[in-house]
């Protein structure tokens, strides 16, 4: 069987819209326009802990990026990345390409240009020398979008 070789980050909720706070959701699974985006450019998923989630719990409060900017949650978010910087190296050690980072625009944690897990996430990459290329956002809108090197998600 063919493989593409080619790994998409995916923040949690991309694929699993029943871990995101209450009124938030934007789909009732996983986010259909996002997911067959990604299937139709042939990437895999390597799907991310869900921060909040696994930090507060699955009622918790709708919380800023200010209120999650903490010592204990910014380690909490580099305990639960550990394994997917494993996965992540091992993938790379038999040539694949870790194509890209699939988040949501304004949140807290998962934003790929402000989000405290981001930041851990990106800095942990960069610590090993794994560069992420592309970014992937998606805001609250429909339809595809694409800017330059950086690719929107509606």
């Amino acid at each position: 069987m063919q493989r593409s070789k080619k790994i998409l980050l995916v923040s949690h909720c991309i694929l699993n819209q029943n871990t995101v706070i209450e009124d938030e959701a934007r789909a009732e699974g996983a986010v259909l326009s996002a997911v067959e985006w990604a299937m139709k450019a042939g990437y895999g998923f390597l799907q991310l802990p869900c921060p909040e989630f696994t930090f507060l719990g699955l009622n918790r409060p709708s919380m800023t990026y200010e209120q999650y900017n903490t010592p204990e949650y910014r380690q909490h978010c580099r305990e639960i990345l550990k394994p997917v910087l494993i996965q992540a190296e091992d993938y790379m050690k038999n040539d694949y390409e870790i194509v890209g980072l699939l988040g949501i625009q304004s949140s807290p944690s998962c934003d790929p240009t402000r989000g405290i897990f981001m930041e851990e996430l990106a800095a942990m990459f960069d610590e090993k020398g794994i560069t992420l290329n592309t970014l992937w956002y998606l805001p609250n809108t429909s339809e595809p979008e694409f800017k330059s090197n950086v690719h929107f998600i509606k």
